[in-house]
């Protein structure tokens, strides 16, 4: 048989000596109390002022927004957005007088009334039946005193209460309590439980989402709709049934919002898969502004990152960490994606490791590990820029040099084989070694230093052949930033994270304006980017050449597989991916770039690409294109069909040779990837 709000259940007996007895204690208390309440408001010095509900101003949420203007996190101390009264519907406010102080408009701050009919109902049903304090001691309790349990904290709890009526009205003593009550899940005040149960305004809460709401008031874990919906809709029905029982509603409507199906907002998970970037605002902020600001300011801050992306990029991190350990049996494997707009400069994405509660280091930004062949295409981009070109010859044969007096350097090729003399697209495609220090020590070492500062790199770089190879640590973002710089046509964007602060009044605090400067030549720019391309599409990242025909990048492996990485991308955005333990230990034999970090970072554009246009690399004016052998470096005749279509700069188009005589492609094979 199904319940109705009249059900109620009779005391089989009444006991009243019992109650008797109680009434006769409860007076004496109440008398004592009284004296003790009148000594206490002679001396008042040590009470909190209360001037008015203007000076309430309570921690507050402070709102971080994407790029997209959507909200995807959030800096507080307590989860709260503080709502106007106007804002907040009568039903709902009749939701909460009715369950927690139905006299709360005719008494003057404390219910006597109340305090007998909790002494009655206690009696009756042999425990505690129903509290006895109003809104107004529960807002002054909230706001000044203690959770301690004490009669001197409960006399200054009353004494509060009474000046707090004297000082404020019924709505601002509303206008208080509604915004500064905890309702579980984090959420203060019933604007932040509106959006934390409802994923909208406290405005747009129906009669039955409002009493859900106010049925928390009383034991928010006990009575949580996420952990025990029968609690909540069992005290959903006894806020319902006051609302009527005080003339608020009829029995018809309480029973049809009771009937009415609430529709629980999914908990959200973009704040851990989000955390290192939010983080790093949040530090910014504290940095700059102080504490007291932040969390009191209720700043609203436009970043750049795209939400979207950043999911795709958590994606990928963790899950492919998660299938090397499971494949290799390993044990506190990290993991690092950074995203920019090569653009703008703007970060769209960032993942510093795998588990941002376990370690708040930030690898995408901190971590200082040597790039192994992912440095390769600064030195070739050094190269072109002195006048080399994409088929220019490099030896790939053995070569030594005299480390001191004593001790010799005879830098390898991972796969121990030599292919002698090969242009620059095959030598960067299969990442030869000893072709890029045979370059490096052409060119000179200072050359691709000074490449590698214009591209914004700017830790320390050893002075030595050995940094064709990757040799000196460099950070993710440095990495991201001077691959972003080559897909820029040569401009440099300096990275940001935050595009706009503003304060709770709507007043603009910081804009950041994107600032990029033409760092390098755009026909070195361009030129580095088509031998990338050839990676991806016949060297050593071929795995992923189904994602795009447009994509640049390059693999990047340590010595002894200690560090994996892949940076690259699109004209649109580029993605640097880092893979490896943060005490140096080596991956494991065969443990290359290309099985590591490239597919993380193709499972991360494969989802990319989806919202970014899918178009070439610019060329720029001072580009012409001509049919050529890579092999021998020769134009062919006009109207053969053989050879690759590659790009060089105005005036240095090699001369016309006869046909092709070997493949008019790069040689396929074992790429090499160490260092």
């Amino acid at each position: 048989m199904s319940r109705t709000f009249d059900d109620m259940e009779e005391p089989a007996g009444f006991p009243w000596k019992k109650l008797l007895l109680i009434v006769f204690v409860a007076g004496l208390c109440f008398v004592l109390g009284a004296g003790a309440g009148i000594v206490l408001l002679a001396n008042f010095g040590d009470f909190p002022p209360i001037e008015s509900a203007a000076a309430y101003r309570p921690s507050v949420t402070s709102k971080i927004f994407d790029r997209n203007n959507r909200v995807v996190g959030e800096i507080y101390l307590e989860k709260r957005n503080v709502v106007p009264f106007k804002n907040i519907p009568p039903h709902v406010v009749n939701a909460f007088v009715a369950a927690e102080d139905a006299n709360f408009f005719q008494h003057k701050g404390v219910d006597y009334f109340a305090i007998v009919r909790a002494v009655l109902k206690d009696v009756v049903s042999g425990g505690f039946a129903q509290g006895a304090s109003t809104i107004t001691q529960q807002t002054v309790k909230s706001l000044f005193l203690t959770p301690e349990k004490s009669i001197g904290r409960k006399l200054k709890e009353l004494i509060l209460a009474y000046r707090i009526e004297r000082k404020l009205s019924k709505e601002e003593i509303l206008y208080l309590y509604l915004n500064q009550i905890y309702l579980g899940d984090g959420a203060y005040g019933v604007e932040a439980a509106a959006h934390t149960y409802f994923s909208r305004g406290v405005s747009s809460l129906t009669v039955a989402e409002g009493a859900l709401l106010a049925g928390l008031a009383q034991a928010p874990s006990r009575y949580s709709p996420r952990g025990h919906i029968d609690k909540a809709k069992a005290r959903q029905r006894y806020v319902l049934r006051r609302m009527a029982e005080v003339g608020f509603i009829d029995k018809q409507a309480a029973e049809r919002a009771y009937d009415a199906r609430i529709a629980l907002a999914p908990p959200s998970t973009f704040r851990s898969k989000a955390a290192y970037f939010l983080e790093h605002i949040r530090n910014y902020l504290h940095e700059k502004y102080g504490t007291e600001a932040m969390y009191r300011s209720e700043f609203r801050i436009y970043t750049t990152i795209d939400g979207r992306l950043q999911e795709a990029a958590y994606d990928a991190v963790t899950q492919g960490v998660r299938r090397m350990e499971e494949a290799n049996k390993y044990k506190g494997l990290q993991g690092a994606l950074l995203c920019m707009d090569p653009g703008t400069g703007g970060i769209l994405a960032m993942v510093g490791g795998v588990d941002f509660a376990a370690s708040q280091f930030n690898r995408a930004l901190q971590a200082r590990r040597q790039p192994g062949s992912a440095f390769k295409p600064i030195v070739y981009g050094a190269a072109l820029d002195k006048g080399k070109t994409v088929v220019s010859t490099v030896d790939d044969s053995p070569i030594e040099f005299a480390r001191n007096d004593t001790e010799m350097w005879k830098p390898k090729n991972y796969d121990g084989a030599f292919l002698g003399p090969i242009p620059m697209l095959e030598a960067l495609a299969k990442s030869r070694n000893l072709a890029t220090v045979r370059l490096l020590n052409e060119i000179g070492v200072d050359t691709a230093i000074g490449m590698a500062r214009n591209l914004g790199i700017q830790s320390p770089i050893e002075r030595n052949l050995s940094i064709a190879l990757g040799s000196s640590g460099v950070t993710p973002l440095e990495m991201v930033t001077a691959y972003s710089t080559f897909a820029a046509g040569g401009q440099r964007p300096t990275p940001f994270f935050i595009r706009e602060v503003q304060d709770g009044q709507g007043r603009v605090l910081e804009r950041t304006e994107p600032k990029v400067v033409q760092a390098i030549a755009p026909e070195t720019a361009y030129l580095t980017i088509r031998l990338m391309q050839e990676v991806l599409r016949t060297g050593t990242g071929v795995s992923a050449k189904g994602l795009s025909p447009n994509l640049a990048g390059k693999t990047g492996t340590t010595n002894e597989n200690t560090d994996a990485w892949f940076i690259g991308g699109s004209p649109d955005l580029i993605a640097g991916v880092w893979v490896g333990f943060d005490t140096p230990t080596s991956l494991g034999g065969r443990q290359t770039a290309a099985s590591v970090a490239l597919p993380i970072w193709a499972q991360f554009l494969g989802r990319a690409l989806s919202h970014v246009p899918d178009r070439e690399f610019p060329a720029p004016a001072g580009i012409t294109f001509a049919r050529v052998d890579p092999a021998t470096g020769k134009a062919l005749p006009p109207g053969s069909g053989e050879g690759m279509m590659l790009p060089f700069k105005l005036g240095t188009v090699p001369e016309t040779g006869g046909p092709a005589g070997r493949p008019a492609s790069p040689r396929r094979g074992a790429g090499d990837d160490l260092l």
